[in-house]
């Protein structure tokens, strides 16, 4: 469990824990995040860790057809619930682009993508 990236503070932390996750040897981190309605800000983060990267697409993260399958199992094993389901776990990991690049780029490069947002920003008016 880890934190949400609805808090601003939080996103911070986020990014240490990921770095940590990797400084200790695993290979790759990656932060998901789900929508839980009875978690206060309404969404759970996770980190996933993997020890080795995958070299080849079938050792890394299941194939969709796969996670397909396993659900078809559940199902006609009658092991279904009212809230997983297949898109649930391959969304986990698509974030908004503002918190996947603050995730997953180190301190200096974030200050700079800030200082040049800023720079170029066009006001919208609305």
């Amino acid at each position: 469990q880890a934190e949400t990236l609805n808090i601003p503070s939080d996103l911070e932390g986020i990014r240490t824990w990921r770095e940590q996750a990797q400084g200790v040897g695993f290979a790759r981190a990656r932060y998901g995040s789900l929508m839980i309605s009875s978690y206060p800000t309404g969404q759970i983060g996770f980190l996933l860790c993997e020890t080795a990267a995958p070299s080849e697409p079938e050792q890394g993260a299941p194939s969709e057809r796969r996670i397909v399958e396993r659900y078809q199992q559940m199902v006609q094993q009658g092991k279904a619930t009212s809230y997983y389901h297949p898109p649930l776990q391959t969304s986990s990991f698509i974030l908004p682009l503002w918190a996947e690049q603050y995730i997953y780029s180190d301190a200096k490069e974030e200050e700079s993508m800030l200082s040049e947002d800023v720079a170029t920003a066009t006001p919208v008016v609305g």
